[in-house]
């Protein structure tokens, strides 16, 4: 499934953008897969309160345009597919403009919301239809329904379509609100078991009309073309494919090739997340279920909110003394080289649980007089690992899984390997690096071939 078709296309090389939580990266990638230019653009999200996380789309289409305009040789570029942060409920006008900011991932504002649901549909059913259920800020019914109950002044418009930034991004570059399986597996509307489309019955006990969601295609689909418009803002070649890919989690198993049922893979960024490759979708309320970017697979999920984000909360309140370079490359390399077991402990839960309802809150616990910042930076690793360590045994109780993990993202330092590697001692942590840009360009390149005239 990794391999890139030939078919009759002749593309050498694809813009692939990885649209994250913190960044917008565009890669000009060849058929090799070698990432022979790239640029990031950096942003933060607006933390509103302590259950509000947002952020505006424009700052996101800003981030892409300065990335493509940092470029070297954009003339290369023959077609772009993308990786998108999931959720990130946006409702927009018929133009496709953000009528309020995006609800990330980390936001739970909707929890009454999200009980409402519940009461409504029925763990049973949400689980046996949408594979997951309605989880505050996890799947993002409960953001749409908060906006329901707040804004009715946008919910209620006659042209108001909520979708995902990957539908922000596809509707500005081609015209068209669509939104891929991957993406719509964590909206609670989608019919993510029967990897299918958006399911009546769910709409309907909901009230969501279908008209204000987007048009779901298959990860491997050209939407369309990019026009003068955009050509001329991005310096982006006109009539260039444009392939709509994937959720950046579900484009780093691609492009690390976790396909095969049983395979494992870790991501550490900004969210931590365990995920498991299945050929048959296995529903259960301790964990997330999504559509994989390939059809008769899905991607079990256990997830860590803020996993890098624990460790940059902890560098801005802690460790204000240490530059950005000094704590990620020698303080934290050095604190996650030790043996030592912490005597305190950490509840990783400090953008509540994804997989419940009711939120949790992070904790250090087993304080002492003699407790130091690096004890606590040790204990936040630790609680995360631990985490970890009881999600492949409650996995291992249902399903075959491999003896292998695949450790990819931007926080899949060395260190923090070997870190993982000294306490998951059953398994072989495999360093990757960043594959999420890789199985974007995979998706775009077959995407491409498929469409091209015979």
């Amino acid at each position: 499934m990794k391999s890139i078709g030939d078919g009759d296309s002749k593309i050498e090389h694809i813009l692939a953008v990885d649209v994250g939580t913190q960044s917008v990266r565009a890669c000009i990638v060849n058929r090799n897969l070698d990432i022979i230019d790239n640029a990031k653009v950096s942003y933060f999200p607006i933390v509103k309160s302590k259950t509000m996380v947002e952020i505006e789309a424009e700052t996101l289409w800003d981030a892409f345009v300065q990335a493509c305009s940092r470029l070297k040789d954009v003339r290369k570029i023959e077609g772009i597919s993308f990786s998108t942060l999931c959720p990130s409920l946006l409702p927009m006008d018929a133009d496709g403009n953000a009528l309020f900011p995006i609800i990330l991932h980390m936001d739970r504002r909707s929890y009454r919301q999200a009980r409402w649901a519940l009461k409504q549909v029925g763990e049973e059913k949400f689980l046996n239809i949408a594979g997951n259920l309605p989880f505050p800020g996890g799947i993002s019914l409960t953001s749409l329904l908060w906006i329901r109950d707040h804004n009715p002044d946008i919910y209620h418009r006659n042209d108001v379509v909520f979708g995902h930034a990957v539908s922000f991004f596809m509707k500005r570059l081609t015209g068209k609100f669509t939104i891929d399986p991957s993406n719509a597996s964590f909206t609670g509307l989608y019919d993510t078991v029967g990897y299918g489309d958006w399911h009546e019955e769910l709409l309907s006990e909901m009230g969501v009309a279908r008209d204000k969601l987007p048009t779901v295609v298959l990860s491997e689909t050209v939407v369309g073309e990019i026009d003068e418009t955009v050509s001329r803002l991005t310096g982006l070649p006109k009539g260039i494919p444009v392939v709509i890919g994937a959720n950046d989690t579900t484009c780093a198993t691609v492009g690390i090739g976790v396909t095969e049922p049983g395979m494992l893979m870790n991501t550490s960024g900004t969210t931590e997340i365990l995920v498991l490759c299945l050929d048959r979708p296995v529903v259960d309320k301790d964990h997330l279920l999504r559509t994989h970017a390939y059809q008769n697979r899905w991607l079990a999920m256990r997830m860590v909110g803020a996993g890098g984000g624990s460790l940059e909360w902890f560098r801005r309140t802690f460790c204000r003394d240490l530059s950005h370079q000094k704590f990620y490359e020698e303080y934290l390399s050095d604190i996650l080289s030790s043996d030592k077991v912490p005597e305190a402990g950490f509840r990783p839960f400090l953008t509540g649980d994804r997989h419940r309802i009711r939120q949790k809150t992070g904790a250090f616990t087993k304080l002492t007089l003699n407790t130091t910042r690096e004890d606590l930076l040790l204990a936040m690793a630790h609680g995360i690992v631990s985490f970890q360590a009881e999600i492949l045994k409650e996995w291992k109780k249902h399903t075959s899984i491999s003896k292998k993990i695949f450790h990819v993202g931007g926080g899949a330092s060395e260190a923090y390997t070997r870190f993982k590697q000294r306490h998951l001692e059953e398994y072989e942590l495999i360093p990757s690096g960043e594959t999420a840009v890789k199985g974007s360009a995979i998706l775009g390149f077959n995407a491409i071939s498929k469409a091209s005239p015979k």
